[in-house]
């Protein structure tokens, strides 16, 4: 097989080398398993099997020259009837935010679980085994606390596919306020203060808000009834502290716990609590360290789980 490796696709003008140690680990672990590898550094774009780019760019991104040959990449394989690796974050960050063992998340084509391939079958558990190690992490029972979390998105972020964070807030609260006295917390996302600011705690009774440096996610979680997101990733993070998780994305699909997940804000007080392990192996399978990566053991044990193999 052949894969074009899309340096080119981060910021000429990053300092941040950790972004292309991503890449090139990608690029020696596909070496290393025996595959032909072409580092891209221009704005080619490479005929080949499996493009690799770290990030994803979405409708309505800004047209930055390193945005548009990742978008061109992918839109290229898309149109050649070929793929692409997607490298994202990591959805266990939460357990560490040093990120120490700079575990990603890899997929095949896209980031939601809607659209994306992320390697799920063949289950090896012993992926989760080892994760659970690296965290140090105990699986947790399903419990309650007493408040009910909001968590905020990035406002104009993509994933809520253009609808106002702000505005979202405002008519979720109302619902939840119907349904429970509980105290609600509003947190607001660590890269988008403003729209915590604005927003405003007086027409509900029992109603705080919450920055992300008043107190860590673990924490609150620790303290919480259960998480309402409109997708976002403090709803896997709320799922493995065993907090129920409450996803109100019309297309409940596109959240990364969406198959554990309650949708119907009605049963905010009585939310179901499903077994976990499915989930919990379904999302170790896409996550790997950089070790792992530059050995070739994440990209040899994806190839043996692509879609049609």
């Amino acid at each position: 097989m052949k894969l074009a490796v899309y340096l080119s696709g981060i910021p000429k003008k990053s300092r941040n080398e950790a972004k292309r140690k991503i890449l090139t680990s990608f690029a020696q672990g596909a070496n290393a398993v025996g595959d032909k590898v072409v580092v891209v550094e221009d704005n080619r774009v490479v005929n080949c099997d499996f493009a690799v780019v770290q990030g994803y760019v979405h409708e309505g991104s800004r047209q930055a020259p390193h945005l548009m040959i990742r978008k061109n990449a992918i839109d290229h394989q898309k149109q050649q009837g070929k793929h692409s690796v997607i490298i994202d974050s990591n959805l266990y960050q939460f357990l560490d935010m040093s990120n120490k063992d700079k575990y990603l998340r890899y997929s095949l084509d896209g980031i939601f679980p809607t659209d994306a391939w992320y390697f799920d079958k063949n289950r090896n558990t012993a992926r989760w085994e080892k994760i659970k190690q690296s965290y140090q992490f105990q699986e947790r029972n399903w419990s309650s606390g007493s408040s009910i979390l909001v968590c905020l998105q990035r406002n104009g972020g993509w994933s809520m596919g253009g609808r106002g964070s702000l505005d979202w807030a405002i008519q979720t609260v109302s619902e939840i306020r119907s349904y429970t006295d509980r105290t609600i917390v509003v947190r607001g996302h660590p890269g988008d203060i403003t729209t915590l600011n604005q927003f405003d705690t007086r027409p509900w009774a029992n109603v705080v808000k919450q920055f992300p440096t008043d107190i860590t996610l673990r924490k609150q979680l620790a303290k919480t009834h259960a998480t309402v997101t409109y997708n976002s990733s403090p709803g896997v993070a709320s799922v493995l502290y065993g907090t129920p998780v409450y996803v109100t994305d019309p297309i409940p699909q596109r959240s990364q716990c969406w198959s554990i997940c309650n949708t119907d804000l009605k049963t905010i007080e009585t939310p179901e609590l499903p077994d976990r392990q499915d989930f919990y192996h379904r999302l170790a399978q896409c996550h790997w360290t950089l070790d792992e990566v530059a050995i070739g053991d994440a990209w040899r044990f994806m190839r043996e789980r692509l879609p049609n193999s």
